[in-house]
């Protein structure tokens, strides 16, 4: 679970340098190349979260509950 995060964290960071990438190009074609890839890297961080998610709610609905403090 922990390796997904990391991949979706590494797309993120992938996301940002095409971003970046983007900005500082001066080739319109890099420009909207960059910007795909962006959209690319998005998305598959996203897959790699939601994909993942499901596993940490069923994780969470077992373990069992702490007793409310008695006042």
């Amino acid at each position: 679970m922990l390796d997904a995060w990391n991949r979706a964290e590494h797309y993120r960071d992938l996301l940002e340098e095409c971003r970046r990438l983007a900005t500082t190009s001066l080739s319109s074609q890099m420009k909207t190349r960059y910007l795909l890839m962006a959209k690319d890297y998005i998305l598959l961080a996203d897959v790699e979260e939601q994909a993942h998610a499901p596993c940490t709610r069923r994780r969470l609905q077992k373990m069992p509950r702490t007793p409310e403090p008695l006042t």
